[in-house]
């Protein structure tokens, strides 16, 4: 067959170490349910508390959109305002430099700072590379111990959280659940009158003493009596609380008399007011959540971080316990886990098949080993080329495997056959033509491509692939192998042998050239039908045509009085629409408006609350405990996490058990919790259910005792 033995053998060593080199890198595989990639964004945020959204809107938001609009390279800009703050969320291009637009945004809104009304933040910057569900916790633990809840919290900042933090693909690493200590300063305001003493001075004096570790002082005057409060903030560095001895700090009046400080307050170290809250299950716990990387192997750093803790449990003091509350991963092995099994399937189907055709151990043995070899020697170059192992591109794998093995199989019938490889052109211009159509995903919509890009990449690299495999190990391996052509043997009369004799007869032909000629002369006689059928059928454009044109001309006078009069539009449009639209209107006005499959994460519910202005974190609190205890009375809700930023915003993230998940038991739930924010007094918003295969709920706004609940 035009090889030698010898060479045989060398290409077969040649792509087995090649294959083992792939096996080597699956480990290295960046293995995700979803895709990462997405558009470039810098987001953008401000507030200026007390303010409407109007007021926002108008005086800080249209002023840094208007300057930013003038930056190269920004495809989108959109913006929030809201009662006290604004959000804008720039896009950037695919050619845009992400750098260099995040310097030219920040000068920008430097040059436009001055003329931004007072009362306004300075506005931070923040690059988004990731999607939201990438940039959330794949791993939550609690911490339960004997001590304070801070104690608990300054450990695991102090040992646990900087070990994990130096792991590769480990990209932030937060311990939260206490509210930090302060010490609160009690003092006569009429003493330090007659002291002349300010209480400026104490401030001063306070910072000159621990520099660096004072973060503030807040005044809290009493109803009461004369009696007043200082509350000083100081860093969460160990051994700063300690060294606050008032007894050493010294206060200077307006004489110049240095007086201590203890003479003048009195102390006392007390848990600092709370701004924000955050429980799972509605439990108050400490919670030490970990956040991935964009690209890294979410399965093989988890088991990285769980050995990781289980080393740092050794040194531990007593009492101190970890416990896993929510793992992510868990989730995304079960449905990879699925797919490997539809994967396998497919797999077993066509080899199955092949073993049926060519009833050959050594055919399958070969399709099998050219196979195995192809997917091995493709996991280089997903390697190289960074390509993430996720939905989409197992998807791609499994759509290739049957294109790998045509080519195979062609390949290797033909030398087996005619013991030449000049089907091998046949096969190239073939997969050349599959890898130009894929070819189309490369110019799609932005957000679409990055999404579909693995699948396309793993398609193209597997038939690459297989172009080599069917040109090189394929002959090498019927070499080896000794695969020839059966000779025909002699079979007795049976039911097999009258059914390929029928198959082999030529009367088939006269029976299939008679159709064909009378198909023939029926189209030719009746050719203009069967051409405005087959348009017709396809359907033509009329009904994207537009009500009204707004020149002047001839043509356009022509147009308005004719297909832009009332009565084309009113009598004649509808019925000329539904003839000549065809199936294009139909796919059109049916289909789904940009409907394109992207989430498939977890079913949630999400249910999100706002209060009016004046409102205190405290009322919101209460609010979402009495949602909290609503929602555990039910079983199948496996977790809940909440969240409250501040005393206007808050949010409760549902997740349910395997057997409710795809239930109705969510949307029940929905209705369920719509009915109780309203007897909570319409304060809360109410919920949208985010559902990780095909349904969406949509959301509509309206206005409740004068706040807003999106259903």
């Amino acid at each position: 067959m035009g090889y030698k033995r010898n060479s045989s053998f060398s290409i077969i060593i040649i792509f087995v170490c090649l294959a083992i080199v792939g096996l080597a890198l699956i480990p290295q595989l960046s293995v995700k349910f979803t895709p990462s990639r997405q558009t470039p964004q810098v987001n953008i945020k401000f507030s200026m508390p007390g303010n409407s959204p109007r007021i926002i809107e108008m005086e800080v938001t249209s002023k840094l959109e208007a300057m930013l609009n003038r930056i190269k390279g920004i495809e989108k800009i959109s913006s929030t305002s809201g009662n006290g703050w604004g959000r804008i969320s720039v896009r950037l291009n695919k050619h845009a430099n992400i750098d260099a637009a995040r310097f030219e945004i920040s000068t920008t809104i430097r040059q436009t700072w001055p003329s931004l009304p007072k009362g306004v933040s300075y506005p931070t910057i923040a690059v988004s590379r990731s999607d939201s569900n990438a940039s959330l916790p794949f791993l939550t633990y609690t911490i339960n111990a004997p001590a304070n809840a801070i104690d608990i919290q300054q450990f695991a900042k102090s040992n646990i959280g900087p070990k994990l933090s130096q792991i590769e693909g480990v990209h932030k690493v937060e311990v939260y659940g206490a509210q930090p200590m302060e010490w609160l300063l009690e003092y006569d305001y009429e003493q330090l009158n007659q002291l002349n003493i300010t209480v400026q001075d104490i401030e001063s004096a306070i910072q000159n003493y621990l520099r660096k570790e004072f973060l503030g002082v807040a005044a809290i005057h009493s109803d009461s009596s004369n009696k007043q409060w200082l509350r000083v903030a100081l860093s969460s560095e160990e051994n700063v609380s300690e060294r606050f001895d008032i007894s050493k700090i010294q206060v200077k009046n307006i004489n110049g008399k240095l007086i201590l400080l203890n003479q003048l307050v009195g102390v006392s170290y007390i848990e600092s007011k709370a701004h924000s809250y955050y429980r799972i299950n509605g439990l108050n716990s400490i919670y030490l959540s970990i956040t991935a990387e964009d690209y890294a192997n979410q399965l093989k750093l988890n088991r990285k971080i769980k050995q990781e803790i289980d080393a740092l449990r050794t040194s531990f003091p007593i009492g101190y316990e970890l416990y896993v509350n929510y793992d992510a991963t868990e989730y995304i092995n079960t449905e990879l886990n699925k797919i490997y099994y539809r994967t396998g399937l497919t797999l077993l189907i066509l080899l199955l098949f092949v073993a049926l055709i060519y009833r050959s151990i050594k055919s399958l043995l070969l399709i099998f080993i050219s196979l195995f070899v192809n997917i091995a020697v493709a996991v280089i170059f997903y390697y190289l080329l960074r390509l993430e192992i996720q939905l989409y591109s197992l998807a791609g794998i499994t759509i290739s495997l049957t294109l790998i093995i045509d080519n195979t199989i062609v390949m290797s019938d033909q030398l087996i056959r005619q013991k030449n490889r000049r089907a091998y052109m046949a096969i190239l211009a073939a997969t050349i033509t599959t890898i130009s159509a894929l070819g189309i995903i490369f110019f799609l919509e932005e957000k679409l491509r990055l999404n579909l890009l693995d699948f396309a990449c793993v398609v193209i690299v597997n038939l690459a692939v297989s172009l080599a495999i069917a040109l090189f190990l394929v002959p090498a391996l019927i070499d080896r192998l000794g695969i020839q052509k059966k000779s025909r043997r002699k079979t007795k009369l049976s039911v097999r042998a009258g059914f390929l004799r029928f198959f082999r007869s030529k009367r088939k032909y006269v029976y299939l050239n008679k159709f064909y000629a009378i198909f023939c002369r029926f189209t030719w006689r009746w050719r203009f039908i069967v051409v405005a059928a087959l348009i017709l059928s396809f359907g033509l454009p009329v009904f994207l045509l537009p009500d009204k044109v707004e020149k002047d001309d001839d043509w356009g006078k022509l147009y308005n009085q004719t297909l832009g009069s009332d009565y084309y539009k009113e009598k004649l449009k509808p019925y000329i629409d539904i003839i000549f639209g065809g199936s294009l209107r139909l796919f059109v006005q049916k289909a789904y408006e940009r409907s394109y499959f992207v989430d498939r994460s977890e079913t949630t519910l999400l249910v999100t609350a706002t209060l009016p202005n004046g409102s205190t974190i405290e009322r919101m609190n209460q609010l979402i405990q009495q949602m909290e205890q609503y929602i555990s009375q039910y079983k199948e809700v496996k977790r809940f996490q909440t969240q409250t930023d501040n005393a206007r915003q808050a949010s409760i993230n549902i997740q349910f058990t395997k057997d409710a998940e795809f239930s109705n038991f969510p949307f029940q739930l929905k209705s369920k919790l719509i009915s109780r924010s309203l007897q909570l007094g319409g304060e809360l918003e109410c919920c949208r259910l985010r559902r990780g295969l095909f349904k969406r709920c949509p959301r509509i706004r309206r206005l409740i005792s004068g706040s807003n609940v999106w259903l």
